[in-house]
């Protein structure tokens, strides 16, 4: 299978192209935009800036891949809130000409998506609930999950993620460990802990106070399992267990054996606050995924076993 991946020097794109470069089965093309990656590459790296539309049809139409994997995205909500149409083409258009390229070349496309398409309001969603954004970037991910849904003769999956966290294996140095008003802070955490530092946990106002947090390595088998299943649709690809920020952070403490005295619940930083004072953020996200643990023939790990993972992961790369 030659498989085409975005985002490779990303969080969730690296443990894709990790997980992927032990099948002898697997050939892997990468798009690159950015800094090349830090570890040794035994694959094709295409550059490719995704805000060009015309090169991503040519890029696919190059490689003629028997799947992609759409992992590349901007993540920066205050710089799209204020910067709109740049934003839209590297992820509304960027994602329209992905699909249209996998319909000409018949290969499977995979996106990744989030649970920012709700609202944050519902007690509980699955697959099949209508999406409700409340930001610009949920609002692009909505777009794209219904271009892609509307797109004749295309074979697809949509692979929503939540709150991910894990290791950046092709540029350690970009993975994120800072204070987040959304959810992905399990690096953080685990940063400030590990180093006896107080660790922060924002508890509003305006915060993503409960959602499905997921380990990157586990989203990542996840996805894999969606470019060899035949359904076209939309999967969870995120934890199984939906806990809110407190809880996380205690169970990061369990797991790792840190200070439980260091985690210091605290209203969110004002400074933060006004940053994104034009972004709202979704308050909580409980899901039901049922449907995509048996389509995709297991579970994701609930908190613990991905915390007792992510502790493994951290171990084999001392």
């Amino acid at each position: 299978m030659r498989l085409y991946i975005t985002g490779g020097t990303g969080l969730v794109g690296s443990n894709i192209i990790r997980l992927a470069r032990r099948r002898s089965d697997i050939e892997i093309i990468a798009s690159q935009y950015g800094p090349p990656p830090e570890w040794q590459v035994d694959y094709q790296l295409d550059p490719l800036d995704i805000a060009d539309a015309a090169a991503i049809r040519a890029s696919i139409e190059r490689y003629k891949p028997d799947a992609v994997i759409h992992c590349a995205a901007m993540l920066d909500h205050v710089y799209m809130q204020y910067h709109r149409a740049e934003a839209w083409r590297a992820t509304v258009d960027a994602n329209l000409a992905f699909a249209q390229a996998c319909a000409e070349v018949d290969a499977r496309y995979i996106f990744v998506s989030s649970d920012w398409v709700f609202d944050g309001q519902e007690p509980l969603v699955s697959e099949e609930s209508p999406p409700n954004p409340v930001n610009f970037y949920g609002f692009m991910k909505a777009v794209c999950e219904r271009d892609i849904m509307s797109r004749p003769g295309l074979r697809y999956g949509i692979g929503r993620m939540a709150g991910i966290y894990g290791l950046n294996y092709a540029i350690p140095h970009l993975l994120m460990k800072d204070n987040h008003l959304g959810f992905p802070i399990t690096n953080y955490i685990i940063d400030r802990l590990s180093q006896g530092l107080i660790a922060e946990v924002w508890t509003g106002p305006k915060v993503n106070d409960m959602a499905h947090a997921s380990l990157a390595s586990d989203g990542a088998e996840l996805l894999l399992r969606l470019v060899e299943h035949d359904e076209n649709g939309i999967f969870h690809c995120w934890g199984s267990e939906p806990a809110n920020r407190l809880e996380l952070a205690h169970k990061i403490a369990d797991v790792f054996e840190f200070d439980h005295s260091l985690i210091v619940p605290t209203p969110t930083d004002p400074i933060v606050l006004d940053e994104f004072r034009h972004v709202r953020i979704p308050f909580r996200t409980v899901a039901n995924s049922e449907l995509t643990y048996k389509a995709l023939g297991r579970r994701s790990y609930n908190l613990v076993d991905g915390l007792r993972a992510f502790k493994a992961e951290l171990a084999a790369q001392r």
